[in-house]
């Protein structure tokens, strides 16, 4: 029930703004990459869908419905998830498209900080997002993932 309500506060808060101030398209695209790692915490297919687009493909042939089954799958697998997301840049190339990279650790068990990364056994990838403002959301349209390293999760 918690996770229920934290994960309704981030959404409302993403979705409305800070209290009307008009946030730039950056800030609009890492609210989004925390709504989708506060859904993949929660295991909450649903709340992963309004940020996908429905033109979503990527280079492993999957389209939204298959990125969608891989998320529900996984969250089968697995009874607790637990993130560790890093957003390592987010470029602007044009108005309304984006991309993002990020570093994201899977575990089993709350990630309190990179440090415990070994630890924990954790599944560490390398994410690059494409992202398209649709009808004034910003929604992922292809994502391409590989393995990360530890190193990649240690501070600047």
């Amino acid at each position: 029930m918690r996770r229920f309500v934290a994960l309704s506060l981030l959404t409302c808060v993403a979705s409305l703004g800070c209290f009307g101030a008009e946030r730039s398209p950056e800030e609009r695209i890492r609210a989004v990459i925390a709504a989708l790692e506060a859904a993949g915490q929660a295991r909450d297919v649903g709340a992963l869908k309004p940020h996908i687009s429905e033109s979503y493909a990527d280079g492993s042939g999957n389209d939204r419905r298959a990125l969608l089954g891989l998320a529900t799958a996984h969250f089968m697998r697995h009874q607790s998830v637990y993130l560790l997301v890093r957003v390592n840049g987010i470029e602007l190339p044009e108005p309304g498209k984006a991309t993002a990279d990020a570093f994201v650790a899977l575990a089993g068990q709350p990630i309190r900080d990179p440090s415990v990364l070994p630890e924990l056994h954790a599944d560490l990838y390398r994410f690059t997002l494409a992202l398209r403002e649709e009808d004034g959301e910003w929604r992922v349209t292809a994502a391409d993932w590989h393995p990360a390293t530890f190193a990649d999760f240690e501070s600047d």
